[in-house]
């Protein structure tokens, strides 16, 4: 689109400018010392601002807002334009452009004088770009965009005194009433209300005036008035700001802004709700214009009633006639339709551009239909020039326009009948089909329209998409197909085809500029002869064609198919980019960039090659090959010709044999000396090929063969041809290695088959494959290897196998004929298995599953030889991890060795045929109760013959099994621990200040026998931890297990339960910062599985880590004890024991409540303190009344919010707690029996 004018396909928004903001490139505050002009000086006062960096910074954020949407594009807006304008920022003092005065054109088409003056862009103006004859100028729409707004924004500030003490006035100096304001601020009875009132109506008078002189231009104007901080607070800010509107005339709902500080992210509504307000109001200024040119057009008389009014006598031919009335007609169309542009009126437009555009075609034929008489533009003219492009933006307006409507079918009717009404002027021009203009023009028509279409759819803009049943009547009505078809020529594509119709066009104005670029005008009258077909008349002249000389018309062509290449792409049509892609090829190999065309050829020929186009791989082969010659790339030029050989490619059998004759010439002839492979199928040349040698590779190179010509012709006119090679000799080839060889025959003709049989020897088992086979060609300076592709497609797997048979060779004759024979399987077959001899040792388990962790788990082995002669058999165990397992387990021979995870080598000596040998191993896992994997390898070889090596080596024979053995817990322990609070003191430390503290705990430890079968437990013990921290001691004051004296060696059937219980002691030596856990160690149990013979069994140890013990923790407690079998009429003490646990003296409040069983004696109400790290007893006299379950009179201890050292709001009631019960009691309860009395 560069070619157009700018001004002529933008979109067009409202104009705004903003003055008081600056002119948005001042980056950095002006220094106090500078100069300043007057008009910056008066713009500094009038703000008021605070300092001035402040002010800056609101302006620049005020402005970066206002033009972050300014539009500059062509499809940037559209119908979601919204409230968008494009904003300039001008200077306070700037002057707009006077407002023209209203004229009428005269009806006359002599354009007499007028006695008003015109616009100096209007054809009437001597010296305007447009006189006497011209239409329109891009300067016009760049006025209206750029220059000419519709709407102005003034921004000020409010006054206020503070900001002027030390100050300085509008002109720079420093005034007395500065210090007269500080004065009277700072006086009892001082006021600055009349020095406010001046400054708001100096400000207000300012304002008054910029909105006159805009008013006179017909632009509206707006005022924002900045408030400072200091406003906020002030009680007479709102009757300041009415007075100020007031006094400047503006309405305060569209016309009258206020901008209170604000912080940074909210100046975004500000902004937004600001152009809001004030669109409808701009949309109104180009309504005016509008109608104001619109009532200019209906002044214009008729064309047809004027007709055409040719040179006067006195007139000389060459001076051009005054613009007629079909111009003026042109001319205010176009700026009708720009204004409704601008309202964004998008259908308003659409019909004023449509019928300019109408208007400005009639005026291009050789005789007007509007005007009678008139003649169309003449040719090569500067306005002829004009209108061309003025006819090209017109069009491209109105596709756009139709676009934005939802219209592509009528965009596509615009361009279709913008190219053909212009293909038909162009031959009547002189300048048709056959020249390189006309090229030019057509593909600058697709190519701004692809720009178009990559635009739109970047924002937003949707191809449509095309079905039967979803045919839009969009393209129904226009289609001439009726309601079943569509015209392809009507539907819209993306912006790749339009690409690719320009660089078409492109490649054939390259063409047709060639042609007459033989033609020099110069050179005409010399060389006519051969001008014969060339009209010279219509040469264009010789400055366009200088131009069109400097033009890069491949790299023009090659960026067009770029672009098109990119689309098709984006939409994903594969087979079109590779098409694309070999149109840059070729572009590039005209223009004789051949590594370039050759790397884009190399691409391509890749995707053709792989889905067999052979065709077009042809195609490619034959370009690839000329450009490889002109690099002198032998290499790649050797590669071609050998592919141009295979039969896929569809040529005849001449130019194959050309290009067999090519390939020989270049192999035989060139001095380049190189090595290179080619990947080819196999096919037969054209006429017969000699290969200098043949070589199979397999993936063991001990096989691998190397057989060369021996340079016999015979044979060629054989169809089937068999080659022995089971006779090769192994020998070193210098350099290479050792090689299967022989010499035989290998000139290879058309429509032959030959058929190499070897034989190969294994000595080991494997898998051996046929790697490649490879045929080649040497000569002083090319060697040259034929890798066929040997892995079977698609259609070679459908095949049966074949094997080639041949008769008993009589006197060097076969006496049968060979033939193939049949064999089971399809497809070829490039690798066999290799297996080794069927084992005859049998492998039996014997062990009793499942397994317990922590015992070695036994398992034996019998080793039975079926072979005919004895064995020298060799064992390995092997635990192997299954889908990530955790192996945590070993196996040994010996249990008391603690073995690895492999048991490699174990001998077992040698075992006579048919007898068998025994050996025990034992696997042991820990931790986890999931199954292992024993995996067991016998190898075993002749005792006669036994091989040097240990296995796996040739010569051993391996028999395999597998082994799944379940491991399960041995025991299944569970744990408790309760506090014992009896045994809860505090005790004096060796230093005298200090206090301890003793706690008793008491762990049970419940085991239960889980496996299946009969253990024999010989020991149970708690293996205390080793406990770092010296402020801890833990002991075992008792267990349970002493006062069992049958506990040693005892039998636990499954299922069978024990209990034992440890008392611990816990000393603490800081009980008030001590609160980690402590670890009560581990729980080890000695034990063995039961057997029949005590010397078989194998003791195992099993270690339980115990749980953490926690140390009271509670700061203040109550402990009851409560004395055995009370019995009624007889008195019994309760005991309450407070233990105090911090370092500070507590006060509790004892309140007793009686209970109608007992009698009571005693205060209902005391209170008593208990020291830090000290214990209280308080005791109640109970005298029961009744026998039988009661409950014991409720004693409740408190601690009030009000003591010293608490730190709580409310008062606090103790729990009491009773010895044998780990949690609280439940509802604070005591039940107790009493006894019946008991008369002797």
């Amino acid at each position: 689109m560069e070619s157009l004018p700018r001004e002529f396909i933008l979109h067009n928004v409202p104009l705004m400018a903003v003055i008081g903001l600056g002119l948005g490139n001042d980056s950095e505050p002006t220094s106090p010392t500078s100069p300043t002009s007057p008009a910056s000086r008066r713009s500094s006062v009038s703000t008021g601002s605070p300092p001035i960096s402040t002010r800056q910074q609101l302006s620049k954020s005020l402005l970066t807002l206002l033009t972050a949407k300014n539009q500059g594009g062509i499809w940037e807006t559209g119908k979601a334009s919204g409230s968008i304008f494009r904003v300039v920022a001008v200077e306070k003092n700037h002057e707009f452009l006077p407002r023209k005065s209203n004229s009428r054109i005269p009806s006359s088409t002599s354009h007499s004088i007028m006695p008003v003056p015109h616009s100096p862009l209007s054809p009437l103006t001597p010296g305007s770009p447009l006189y006497p004859d011209g239409l329109i100028s891009p300067i016009w729409v760049r006025k209206h965009r750029e220059n000419v707004p519709a709407l102005v924004v003034g921004f000020y500030d409010l006054w206020d005194w503070s900001t002027m003490i030390g100050g300085a006035d509008s002109d720079g100096t420093i005034k007395a009433e500065t210090n007269i304001v500080a004065t009277t601020a700072h006086e009892p009875l001082g006021t600055t209300e009349n020095f406010e009132k001046e400054r708001d109506a100096q400000l207000a008078a300012e304002i008054s005036e910029r909105r006159r002189t805009i008013y006179d231009r017909g632009i509206r104007f707006a005022a924002v008035v900045i408030l400072k901080q200091q406003h906020i607070d002030d009680p007479t800010i709102e009757e300041r700001l009415g007075s100020i509107r007031r006094g400047c005339g503006l309405e305060q709902k569209n016309s009258f802004f206020v901008l209170p500080p604000t912080a940074q992210s909210e100046l975004q509504n500000f902004t937004t709700n600001l152009q809001k307000s004030l669109y409808e109001v701009t949309l109104g200024y180009y309504r005016e214009h509008g109608k104001r040119v619109k009532k200019k057009r209906s002044r214009l008389p008729s064309p047809a009633s004027i007709g055409y009014v040719p040179h006067s006598a006195d007139q000389s031919r060459n001076t051009p006639l005054p613009l007629g009335v079909q111009g003026w007609m042109i001319r205010y169309d176009y700026k009708m339709a720009a204004f409704a542009e601008f309202r964004q009126e998008m259908d308003t437009a659409l019909r004023y551009y449509e019928s300019a555009y109408n208007l400005l075609l009639d005026m291009f034929a050789p005789t007007s239909t509007i005007t009678p008489g008139a003649p169309g533009f003449p040719i090569r003219t500067k306005r002829w020039a004009e209108a061309k492009v003025l006819a090209d933006c017109i069009n491209l307006k109105i596709c756009k326009l139709n676009l934005y409507l939802d219209a592509p079918s009528a965009a596509m009717t615009q361009l279709n009948r913008h190219i053909v009404t212009f293909r038909k002027l162009s031959n009547i021009w002189g300048i048709g089909e056959e020249t390189f203009e006309y090229w030019a023009w057509f593909s600058k028509q697709y190519h701004i329209f692809g720009d178009l279409l990559d635009i739109a759819t970047r924002f937003g803009f949707k191809i449509p998409t095309f079905s039967s049943s979803s045919t839009s009547s969009d393209y129904r009505h226009i289609t001439g197909y009726g309601p079943m078809g569509l015209n392809p020529k009507m539907m819209l594509q993306h912006a790749g085809f339009y690409y690719h119709f320009a660089a078409t066009c492109t490649s054939e104005r390259r063409k047709r500029y060639l042609t007459i670029q033989k033609v020099n005008s110069s050179e005409i009258q010399k060389h006519i002869s051969i001008l014969k077909n060339i009209d010279t008349s219509k040469l264009p002249p010789a400055p366009i064609l200088t131009a069109e000389g400097n033009i890069d018309h491949s790299k023009l062509t090659i960026e067009l198919l770029t672009k098109s290449y990119e689309q098709f792409k984006k939409y994903k049509s594969g087979r079109m980019t590779l098409y694309l892609a070999s149109e840059i090829a070729g572009t590039y190999f005209e223009a004789g960039k051949y590594e370039m065309a050759l790397k884009f050829f190399e691409r391509i020929a890749k995707t053709y090659r792989k889905e067999h186009w052979d065709a077009v791989l042809e195609s490619i082969l034959r370009l690839s090959l000329r450009c490889a010659k002109e690099l002198e790339a032998w290499e790649n030029v050797v590669e071609y010709l050998v592919e141009l050989m295979s039969n896929n490619v569809s040529s005849t059998n001449e130019k194959r044999i050309e290009v067999q004759n090519h390939l020989m010439d270049i192999l035989y002839e060139n001095d380049v000396i190189n090595s290179i492979t080619i990947t080819t199928p196999t096919h037969s040349p054209a006429i017969p090929l000699r290969f200098d040698i043949l070589r199979l590779s397999f993936n063991d190179a001990y096989f691998n063969y190397c057989v060369t010509d021996n340079g016999n012709s015979g044979g060629q006119n054989q169809k089937l041809k068999w080659v022995d090679l089971r006779d090769c000799q192994l020998k070193e080839i210098e350099g290479v290695g050792f090689f299967w060889t022989k010499m035989v025959n290998l000139n290879i003709t058309k429509g032959s088959t030959l058929v190499y049989e070897g034989m190969i020897i294994p000595k080991e088992s494997g898998e051996l494959t046929l790697l490649s086979i490879s045929l080649g060609l040497l000569s002083p300076y090319w060697k040259v290897d034929l890798n066929f592709n040997i892995a079977p497609d698609q259609s070679a797997k459908k095949v049966r196998r074949k094997w080639l048979e041949f008769g008993d060779i009589i006197d060097g004759t076969n006496a049968v004929l060979p033939k193939f024979i049949t064999l089971e399987g399809r497809g070829d077959q490039t690798s066999i298995k290799v297996t080794q001899k069927s084992a005859k040792v049998e492998i039996q388990v014997n062990h009793h599953s499942p397994a317990l962790l922590d015992e070695h788990y036994q398992i034996e082995l019998v080793i039975l030889n079926l072979e005919s002669e004895d064995v020298k058999v060799i064992l390995n165990a092997e635990l192997v991890s299954l889908d990530f397992e955790v192996l945590d387990a070993y196996v040994t021979s010996d249990p008391a060795v603690i073995g690895r995870q492999s048991l490699n080598e174990i001998d077992v000596g040698i075992v006579p045929a048919g007898e068998s040998s025994i050996q025990k191993i034992y696997v042991f896992g820990e931790k986890f109760p999931i199954p292992r994997t024993l995996h067991i390898s016998v190898w075993y070889a002749s005792a006669t013959s036994i091989p040097p090596t240990p296995p796996p080596t040739s010569g051993w024979i391996e028999k395999e099994e597998e082994l799944r053995i379940p491991f399960i817990l041995p025991f299944e322990v569970s744990f408790s621990s309760f506090p014992q609070y009896q045994g809860v003191s505090f005790y004096k430390l060796p230093d005298g200040e200090s206090y301890g503290k003793l706690e008793k705990q008491l762990l049970v430890a419940k085991i239960i026998s889980t496996g299946p079968w009969d253990i024999r437990v010989s020991g149970i013990d708690l293996i205390l931890p080793d406990i770092s921290d010296s402020n801890v001691k833990l002991e075992i004051k008792g267990f349970s297990t002493d006062l069992e004296d049958t506990f040693q060696q005892q039998v636990w059937r499954p299922g069978n339960v024990y209990q034992v219980n440890y008392l611990l002691e816990l000393t603490i030596m800081d009980p008030l910062s001590f609160a980690i856990p402590i670890k009560s160690g581990s729980l080890v149990l000695i034990w063995s599985r039961l057997t029949k013979s005590n010397d078989d069994e194998i003791v195992n140890k099993t270690t339980i880590q115990g749980p953490s013990l926690e140390a009271n923790k509670i700061p203040l407690s109550a402990i009851i004890s409560i004395p055995s079998a009370p019995v009624v009429g007889q008195l019994f003490t309760l005991i309450y024991t407070i233990m105090n646990s911090t370092n500070m003296t507590s006060e509790i409040h004892v309140y007793v409540e009686v209970h109608e069983a007992f009698v009571f004696a005693g205060y209902k109400q005391t209170l008593f303190r208990v020291l830090p790290l000290s214990t209280y007893l308080f005791k109640v006299n109970c005298f029961p009344l009744a026998a039988g379950k009661v409950r014991l009179p409720k004693v409740r201890f408190v601690i009030k919010a009000n003591s010293p050292g608490v730190d709580h709001s409310t008062d606090r009631e103790l729990k009491v707690l009773m010895p044998g019960v780990k949690e609280n009691l439940e509802d604070d309860e005591i039940m107790v029996f009493i006894k019946p009395k008991q008369d002797i």
